[in-house]
């Protein structure tokens, strides 16, 4: 291949331009990491679309809490209501108390509240029993 004039214009060109492109690298790159940054910030999300959202959040809800059970068959039998159970006379088993969402957020929150109490005894047991750094 000649070097000739118009190469070396071609060569230059391309030399300037890959100058350019690694001074504006990094500013390209803070503007992506801003972008993204923002993209996964739900409160910049709630700013802009507060009723979308909303919507969103009630449909998530709603697909998520279980029904309640509507296969438990009532009869009623010389003047009482009893469950299929009891007619047959089979004695039902009691059933479970069922918590609402306060209560499971709240059994969940007490939950890592004792692990995070149970690990800063540990610590704190650890510290006082181990042999001093220095010696």
């Amino acid at each position: 291949m000649a070097n000739t004039l118009a190469t070396k214009k071609q060569a230059a060109a391309i030399k300037q331009r890959m100058q350019e492109i690694r001074t504006q690298l990094p500013y390209d790159v803070d503007v992506a990491r801003q972008s993204a940054r923002q993209l996964s910030d739900w409160k910049y999300h709630m700013g802009r679309y507060p009723w979308a959202l909303i919507g969103a959040a009630a449909v998530a809800g709603y697909l998520l809490v279980p029904r309640r059970n509507q296969s438990e068959v009532k009869v009623i039998h010389h003047g009482y209501e009893s469950r299929d159970d009891e007619q047959l006379g089979r004695t039902a088993a009691p059933r479970p108390a069922k918590r609402g969402m306060i209560g499971g957020i709240g059994g969940a929150i007490a939950t890592m509240a004792m692990k995070q109490a149970a690990s800063m005894i540990a610590q704190q047991v650890s510290q006082r029993f181990s042999p001093p750094a220095g010696k």
